[in-house]
């Protein structure tokens, strides 16, 4: 055997054992002994995309310094390439030809060979460099880029979105070798927000944005005239337009433009509670609905629908949106043909096909459960042939650790609410301790896959439970809305009701019960520990809104009109008066907290901003309550550094190891 021979086999069987041993899971048979910063690693390795030929896969490794796009030629399945591009992370990186890619950073469009050879700036933030006289010129020539589409039949071309200094989005048609462009549609004639073109880059819907007022508007004659769009659909008329109180309530929100002719995609409500899918024809307004679910909403207004192309044969071949998991739904023979394989290949597991060369005999698949942050996997058709090209979770032990199962459960005035449940990985009792983990939004959802908290709390010896309680999406528009105005009083009564009902299961032992979340899971925590002080026995916050009032005047300081009148109706601020505001507080109700509370908060966060954490800190500390407030550094709202992940799970548990309830 020649010494290449042993070098590969060496990388195939032997790199899984030194990745286990350098993360020191040799030999662990006892998921607890998984290091807490393990279940938090980034991904180092991604933005996976499959040349048009399927001769070669491309994509984004991360190292200390800089980010590199690496080339695996799929025939030998070796890297030949690997160049670095930038000290920041290249979004969108696409194949737009064999031998060339295209790349965005920070709004700019780079194209490159797939050898790193004739790396360029294809366009630049500035449109016109001879135009920029002065600074008004210069501001005026600003734009920020991102890749829109391929017309339809042509090589060359490149459809590009571009939103100028007033936040006005353009259509440009640009030569990826020459960089000639071709204006389309302009900001200036049109003042669009927001842009809808067809695979020629013809534009079909304008929508344009003031303060919190969405309005639709389609193009008379082909010519700058513009007339409020609406669709007809059984022989009625519905609107498009939107503002903050009707957002949650839209009759059809549009996805996007398709490939045949005068065809869009919607998800609509017009004939019951549930959002289905529809093929629509906006010349003749004929519809066919492809999507429907008795339980489970195909798209709505926070959740989009994923749309699959065969862009060879210019055809939607699939759909794909969540139910009590993903689902993808098929409508082309092929492709319910390769899921199978899959499925029986990787049973089990979630096997979501993402990417296709323009043959679709080769596709990029990445198969996950709640256990494994996924693997990614070159699936060749031809041959039945799967390789993983990257396992997310080989710093894990998943064959140790328990999967999430779907848990449906009544409220006490009888709604059905479904539910997330992992049981503990390592536990020595008959009833569980239970965390409890809200989810953010409010109005967003739980969903089935790998949460690194989730994971880390079941291996500590913790059920999870995570419920979709109303105000949630996804279960229908009834479902959604019960949530307004009840922010502190029905969304909390339905997340404690998931708690008594696995206590009267004789699932959950009654004395460790605790509630964490982030955002409004955070909020949900510390009023939970308010209202539900015999239920809980320690909470933690992070993220969280502490003072509603402040919130509000945040978001009118920084004209986020939209967020401002969204969450004016969501509270109920008008119906309510502020007094109501504070009571639901927890500033103005600090003094209620009567279980052990841990708030934390990233000092970086736009969206909640830290000054609301830490007057909080200051009012626990000038009444002498012993409530730990910890301001994360170089975090936002949402948290990406390892550090800060692991160092917030370890304090929660420890909180929550700590504070048992006494036999009553």
């Amino acid at each position: 055997m020649t010494r290449l021979k042993y070098l590969f086999l060496f990388l195939l069987f032997g790199y899984a054992n030194i990745i286990t041993s350098a993360y020191g899971l040799e030999g662990i048979t006892d998921p607890a002994q998984i290091p807490a910063e393990n279940f938090f690693k980034e991904n180092t390795e991604f933005s996976y995309r499959i040349s048009p030929d399927g001769k070669q896969l491309a994509f984004i490794r991360k190292y200390t310094q800089t980010y590199n796009i690496v080339i695996t030629d799929l025939d030998k399945f070796v890297e030949v390439h690997e160049f670095a591009v930038s000290k920041n992370s290249p979004e969108h990186l696409t194949w737009i030809s064999n031998s060339r890619l295209v790349f965005g950073l920070s709004g700019v469009i780079y194209s490159v060979n797939q050898d790193g050879a004739d790396l360029r700036v294809l366009l630049s933030n500035i449109y016109d460099a001879d135009k920029v006289k002065g600074y008004i010129s210069f501001v005026d020539n600003l734009r920020y880029w991102s890749l829109l589409k391929r017309p339809r039949g042509n090589e060359e071309d490149v459809l590009f979105l571009s939103y100028n200094s007033d936040g006005h989005a353009n259509v440009h048609k640009i030569n990826i070798y020459t960089g000639e462009k071709t204006d389309l549609y302009d900001a200036e004639e049109l003042k669009a927000d927001g842009l809808y073109t067809d695979r020629d880059g013809k534009v079909i819907l304008i929508e344009k944005i003031k303060k919190e007022q969405h309005s639709f508007y389609r193009l008379v004659n082909d010519k700058d005239d513009l007339e409020l769009a609406s669709l007809d659909i059984a022989n009625q008329r519905y609107q498009l337009n939107y503002d903050a109180k009707s957002y949650l309530n839209r009759s059809v929100v549009v996805h996007e433009i398709g490939y045949e002719k005068d065809t869009m995609y919607l998800s609509e409500k017009t004939s019951g509670d549930r959002y289905q899918l529809v093929k629509y024809n906006y010349a003749t307004n004929a519809h066919e609905v492809i999507g429907s679910d008795p339980v489970y909403d195909v798209g709505s207004p926070d959740e989009r629908v994923s749309l699959h192309y065969d862009y060879k044969n210019r055809k939607l071949v699939g759909f794909s949106y969540n139910a009590d998991k993903h689902k993808t739904v098929w409508l082309d023979e092929r492709f319910k043909k390769y899921q199978q394989t899959l499925d029986k290949k990787y049973p089990g597991q979630i096997n979501i096909i993402y990417d296709w060369n323009e043959n679709a005999d080769k596709l990029l698949v990445v198969s996950s459960d709640s256990k494994t942050k996924g693997k990614v996997i070159v699936f060749d058709a031809a041959k039945n042939k799967a390789i993983v090209q990257t396992d997310y979770s080989n710093v894990l032990s998943p064959d140790h650790m328990k999967d999430t199962s779907i848990y449906k459960y009544k409220t006490q005035d009888g709604t059905a609410i479904t539910s997330y449940l992992t049981p503990p990985a390592t536990s020595s009792t008959k009833k569980w301790p239970l965390i409890v983990m809200p989810h953010g939004g409010p109005f967003a959802r739980s969903h089935y896959g790998y949460d690194g908290h989730m994971q880390y709390f079941s291996t500590r010896g913790f059920a999870v439970l995570e419920p979709n309680f109303r105000g949630s999406t996804g279960y229908g528009v009834q479902h959604l809305i019960a949530g307004k105005q009840q922010i502190a009083d029905l969304m909390l009564a339905d997340i404690a009701d998931g708690v008594r009902a696995l206590i009267n299961e004789n699932k959950v032992d009654p004395s460790q019960v605790y509630i964490l979340g982030f955002s409004y899971g955070g909020y949900a925590a510390i009023m939970s520990a308010i209202k539900y002080p015999d239920l809980y026995s320690a909470a933690v916050s992070a993220a969280a809104p502490l003072d509603l009032n402040k919130q509000l005047k945040h978001y009118k300081k920084e004209e986020h009109w939209f967020a401002y009148e969204f969450w004016q109706d969501l509270i109920g601020v008008k119906q309510q008066g502020k007094k109501f505001v504070e009571s639901i507080s927890p500033y103005q109700r600090v003094d209620d907290i009567k279980i052990p509370l841990l708030v934390f908060h990233g000092d970086q966060d736009s969206i909640i901003p830290k000054e609301q954490a830490e007057d909080f800190k200051k009012l626990v500390e000038k009444k002498k309550l012993n409530i730990p407030v910890r301001i994360i550094q170089s975090e936002g709202h949402g948290w990406d550094l390892v550090s800060s992940n692991t160092y917030f799970a370890e304090k929660a548990v420890e909180l929550f190891k700590a504070n048992k309830k006494s036999a009553q």
